[in-house]
C-alpha cells in the first residue's frame, strides 16, 4: 500500500513538469479517494503543451517513477483520455503542479462539458441495451 505524501512530491514534480513542458499534472485515483490496497498504483494525470508520442510518455513514466521513488505508476495524458476518465480526473483529484493560476479549474470546467456532451451517447446506449436485454 502506498501512502503519496503530496508535502514531499511536489517540488520534483514541478522539475518533471517544467523538463517535459507539462502545464498541469494531478493525483488522482485511489491515492486521492484513499481506497488503497497493497497492489495499489499512483494514478498521475498530465497536460502537455504538445502532443507526445507514446515512447515519450514511457520515458518520461520511466523519470517520474525514478524521481518520486515510485514502482506502480500509471500516467494518463489528459489530451487523450476517456470522458468518464477526464470527469473522474477533474471531480477527484489532487493538484500536483500548475504552470498558470486558473489551468486546473479550466481543466475541470473542459472535463465536465467533455462529460455532459458524451452523457447523451453513454444514455442512448444504456437504452438499447436495456430494449435489447428485455427482448432475450
Amino acid at each position: 500500500m502506498i501512502m503519496f505524501n503530496i508535502a514531499k512530491t511536489k517540488p520534483e514534480v514541478r522539475k518533471i513538469a517544467e523538463k517535459y513542458r507539462l502545464p498541469l499534472v494531478l493525483l488522482f485515483g485511489s491515492q486521492v479517494s484513499g481506497r488503497t490496497h497493497p497492489q495499489s498504483d499512483v494514478d498521475i494525470a498530465f497536460l502537455s503543451e504538445k502532443r507526445m508520442s507514446l515512447i515519450e510518455i514511457a520515458k518520461m513514466q520511466i523519470v517520474f517513477s525514478q524521481k518520486l521513488k515510485l514502482k506502480n505508476l500509471e500516467l494518463v495524458d489528459l489530451k487523450t483520455a476517456a470522458p468518464l476518465l477526464l470527469k473522474q480526473a477533474a471531480e477527484k483529484s489532487v493538484l500536483l503542479y500548475e504552470k498558470e493560476p486558473f489551468l486546473f479549474a479550466n481543466f475541470k470546467i473542459y472535463a465536465l462539458k467533455c462529460f455532459m456532451e458524451a452523457k447523451k451517447l453513454f444514455d442512448l446506449r444504456k437504452s438499447s441495451l436495456d430494449k435489447f436485454l428485455q427482448n432475450v
